[in-house]
């Protein structure tokens, strides 16, 4: 009983250093179904005809000084199951949605997974949906990768590394983020179904 309880009590002090995980690298960004980007949290299952969130986080920063801009682009592969976009900390977007060239007059305070946009869906139909980030069209910052700057290094941007990585060969991010998605223990992908559906629909125009 003894060694059950002190168990428990070691359980929780691990618990309470180090957390929730999030993504391993830091200077990370993806998409997440939990603000806190924990665990598998890319990924969800949701009723058709119902309604969620997912959130682009920005995690574990290297510059933890508070954050004054980012940019990166949303892609969604049903774009008609987002509803809408909800910039975090009152920014200002100088770019049209899904591309994003965001300005904070107070900068976003720093955490280990700092949301810094909520993505408002509709769940369309029971094949899945697949969300996923690219750098940005007309980008102020660097290219190839979405960037984001803080009040230590005004103007300097940092770069940011996809939460799933990309393709070296293609330079196309992965699909960061999955509703349905059979695929989510290896990481979100386009269903075929999405595909085929597109080509019905595109047979009866």
């Amino acid at each position: 009983m003894k060694l059950v309880t002190l168990f428990m009590i070691l359980s929780c002090v691990t618990g309470a250093v180090f957390g929730a995980p999030v993504d391993p690298d830091p200077d990370g960004i993806g998409i997440y179904f939990s603000q806190a980007a924990d665990g598998t949290s890319w990924c969800t299952d949701a009723a058709v005809g119902s309604q969620l969130k997912a959130y682009v986080c920005l995690t574990r920063a290297v510059d933890t000084s508070g954050f004054t801009a980012w940019e990166a682009r949303v892609e969604c592969s049903v774009p008609e199951a987002v509803v809408g976009f909800d910039l975090r900390g009152g920014g200002v977007n100088a770019a049209v949605e899904p591309e994003f060239v965001v300005s904070f007059g107070t900068p976003l305070p720093y955490g280990i997974s700092t949301v810094l946009l909520d993505i408002t869906l509709d769940v369309v139909w029971e094949w899945s949906i697949a969300l996923r980030l690219w750098p940005a069209d007309a980008p102020s910052g660097p290219k190839p990768l979405p960037a984001y700057t803080t009040t230590a290094l005004a103007g300097t941007y940092r770069t940011l590394g996809y939460s799933l990585g990309w393709d070296a060969a293609t330079m196309v991010p992965s699909w960061c983020a999955g509703i349905n998605d059979d695929n989510c223990l290896t990481g979100p992908s386009v269903p075929a179904d999405n595909a085929s559906f597109g080509s019905i629909k595109a047979l009866y125009r």
